[in-house]
């Protein structure tokens, strides 16, 4: 069986998603594991919709197994959450290629670009960039137009940089896994537009919120029937009580917030009334507004830059179907960690994994009360493997 894994969100499940699977089976693979996020994503939010109508969605469109992305590293930047999924992907020991998509779908230019940010020579004109006061973004995007604008030009598109980072991760971990960039279809990232049965993620969120049409961007045969939704206004109060009751030591174990961060984030929450006007207060040329809004996030979930630094402990199963369930026959014969079929097999794992899977419940609990209409804790413990045979 000649499988392909994708790291994804489905946040919620579109066309274009189906169309990434598509391509894996045209180019000859015949299954494809997605490795999905859970109740939060990678923008520093909680996802629009629960686990089940995504993944059952999924399991009727082109994917054969979804993979939970630990918590920990679908709240990270894009190299964290390159990280955690390229891990997974490794540690399932049969997995052949990586697809993603990119503006570029140039597998062999995200390489090369990916090869330059690794050189010593350009670490050290990183650094120089950084001095200037800009962002980490910005400092490497510079410095890698000095060796080669074309690679430095990839790097302004949000794909083509989680490409580069797909790659770099499994450069670091030796994987024989084969990166596969294919062509992004529709809008751009964040393009309030859509093209004929295409749109993003965003824009299909901000027709779900704003209450227009939007069932049209994903497949007929999907999952999402009466939905339960975030209220976003429950998670600004909850993450506003969490940010102003926060010591500075708290704020300060946090990912990504260094160098005196954590005082204008404690100075903002005592200010702010609003998410937004948190954002804009603690936003500086040096520090960017998804950086920003994912701290937010670790404060309230409890996650510390010591839980994001961790490695994926166990492959959780979320769901399959038929061709899925004999890839999860062979992921169990191979992969290289535990594989839970069942919350119950936790009670098996190392510490390191409980203590992991302890995050998730907690993460999940909150996600509970953020619905529309709430739900009790447990959750995270009471789901089952979702099954489309």
């Amino acid at each position: 069986m000649k499988i392909a894994a994708v790291i994804c969100e489905f946040n919620p499940f579109h066309n274009g998603h189906a169309a990434l699977a598509a391509m894996a089976r045209e180019e000859g693979f015949d299954c494809v594991v997605g490795i999905m996020s859970g109740n939060y994503v990678q923008r520093g939010e909680p996802a629009i919709m629960p686990v089940t109508p995504r993944i059952t969605t999924a399991l009727k469109n082109g994917y054969d197994v979804i993979i939970r992305l630990p918590v920990s590293g679908s709240v990270s930047g894009a190299e964290g959450f390159a990280r955690a999924g390229v891990y997974l992907a490794d540690s399932l020991g049969c997995v052949d290629s990586l697809f993603f998509a990119s503006e570029c779908a140039d597998t062999e230019l995200l390489k090369k670009a990916a090869s330059i940010i690794d050189s010593p020579e350009t670490d050290a004109l990183i650094k120089t960039e950084l001095e200037k006061g800009v962002t980490y973004a910005a400092a490497r995007e510079s410095a890698v137009r000095s060796i080669s604008p074309r690679c430095a030009d990839a790097l302004k598109e949000p794909n083509n940089i989680l490409g580069v980072e797909y790659i770099r991760a499994l450069n670091r971990i030796g994987s024989a896994v084969e990166p596969r960039a294919v062509k992004r279809l529709g809008p751009g990232h964040g393009d309030g537009t859509a093209e004929g049965s295409f749109a993003s993620a965003s824009e299909i969120r901000r027709c779900i919120i704003s209450g227009e049409e939007w069932e049209k961007f994903t497949p007929d045969d999907n999952g999402y029937g009466s939905l339960n939704l975030v209220d976003m206004h429950k998670y600004e109060t909850a993450v506003l009580y969490k940010l102003r009751t926060a010591s500075a030591e708290e704020l300060r174990s946090l990912p990504d917030v260094s160098e005196g961060l954590e005082n204008r984030m404690l100075s903002a929450a005592q200010n702010a009334v609003s998410l937004e006007e948190f954002y804009s207060l603690v936003k500086t040329k040096r520090y960017t507004h998804a950086r920003i809004r994912r701290a937010a996030l670790c404060a309230l979930l409890g996650i510390t830059a010591g839980d994001a630094r961790e490695e994926p402990s166990y492959i959780r199963i979320l769901g399959f179907n038929e061709t899925g369930a004999q890839a999860v026959k062979a992921i169990k014969k191979s992969a290289s960690l535990p594989v839970m079929s069942k919350t119950a097999d936790i009670k098996d794992f190392s510490e390191r994994a409980k203590k992991a899977f302890e995050l998730e419940c907690r993460a999940s609990d909150i996600y509970s009360l953020l619905l529309t209409e709430p739900l009790p804790c447990g959750e995270e413990r009471r789901f089952t493997v979702k099954k489309a045979l």
